[in-house]
């Protein structure tokens, strides 16, 4: 509304040049055809003196409109141009306020849903089946099915995974929730999420580190959560669980992007890598800006951006996650280019 406003009162400017510029013109002319009316009257003589006085008084309004016309052109361009200093500070105070707020809502959600899975993978690992089936590596079939019956549960009951499994101190898989996923057949040992678990120090429960295409979930966007699974303060495994970040964040930005139409949503990682987007730009894609700020307003003719990270929540830092909108709106040209139509319309 504010680039409406401001644009209007620049057509409106254009407008009000062009009519002084009219009213001018025709009180030159006047004064001309009053001049050559005084010429004519005096060629008369005494019968033309009375015509000579009604030339000089026209002559004298003619003088007149100038003056007045030069008067409004001064008093109302002057008003207009205050006005869209006004509409300009606006435009960034509005516009950019709107969409720094909606932005922030967005990363602040994604950010409370993360660490709500992070209460899932810490039940799921002190569950008794869970803690069994890691001690025992998966010899005893019998503690392998009652914890496949915990794990497919949770993914049965749960919009967010995509996987769930358990991970013995051997870097084996011996529970896997979906019996035809790769990664069942993977040694983990290695990996430095399941090395943080099993090192983890007493009142560390849980880790996840940053979003991944998952080459073991057809490449689905995903965040990996570990916990260690403890039997009598020892770590015996790692159960993990396997967040569908793609489907959840898109589901979050799809719900918001109705209050923010012509626009695109997009999550920034750390590194300013785009890890989930509303728009074209393929994962990983690097979005420049000012990497220090932790939220930034800008504009541009035709474009507006905001950027904002999340608060933390139960000290928990977001993974430094941060929501980027970038707002299209009609530029200054097609604003006014469309209030031109419209002036002509009257004028006709």
């Amino acid at each position: 509304m504010p680039r409406r406003i401001r644009a209007l009162l620049s057509s409106l400017g254009d407008e009000v040049r062009s009519f002084a510029n009219e009213s001018e013109e025709i009180a030159g002319r006047t004064n001309l055809l009053a001049l050559n009316a005084t010429i004519e009257a005096a060629r008369s003589g005494e019968a033309g003196r009375g015509f000579s006085v009604v030339a000089q008084e026209v002559k004298s309004l003619a003088s007149q409109a100038r003056g007045s016309a030069a008067k409004f052109r001064e008093h109302v361009l002057g008003g207009l141009n205050a006005g869209t200093m006004i509409a300009d500070e606006l435009v960034g105070e509005v516009e950019g306020a709107r969409l720094a707020e909606l932005a922030e809502s967005i990363v602040q959600s994604i950010s409370r849903s993360l660490y709500d899975r992070s209460i899932d993978i810490r039940m799921l690992a002190s569950d008794t089946s869970v803690v069994e089936a890691a001690a025992d590596q998966g010899r005893d079939p019998r503690t392998v099915a009652r914890a496949l019956v915990r794990l497919q549960a949770l993914l049965k009951h749960s919009p967010y995974f995509l996987n769930a499994f358990i991970v013995d101190a051997t870097g084996r898989i011996p529970v896997c929730a979906h019996a035809n996923a790769s990664v069942r057949n993977e040694n983990l040992g290695d990996a430095p999420q399941y090395r943080k678990a099993m090192n983890a120090r007493a009142g560390e429960d849980w880790f996840t580190d940053a979003v991944w295409e998952n080459p073991w979930s057809g490449h689905r966007k995903v965040l990996v959560y570990v916990a260690p699974i403890r039997l009598e303060g020892d770590v015996v495994g790692v159960c993990y669980l396997e967040y569908d970040f793609e489907g959840q964040a898109s589901r979050i930005m799809d719900v918001m992007k109705a209050s923010a139409t012509n626009s695109v949503i997009s999550i920034l990682d750390e590194q300013s890598r785009v890890v989930a987007t509303t728009g074209a730009y393929a994962f990983g894609h690097r979005v420049t800006h000012d990497e220090q700020s932790r939220s930034a307003v800008a504009g541009s003719d035709g474009k507006i951006a905001a950027l904002s990270g999340s608060s933390p929540y139960y000290d928990f830092d977001g993974l430094n996650l941060r929501c980027l909108i970038e707002h299209q709106v009609p530029t200054e040209d097609e604003i006014a280019l469309a209030l031109r139509r419209v002036f002509r319309g009257v004028e006709r």
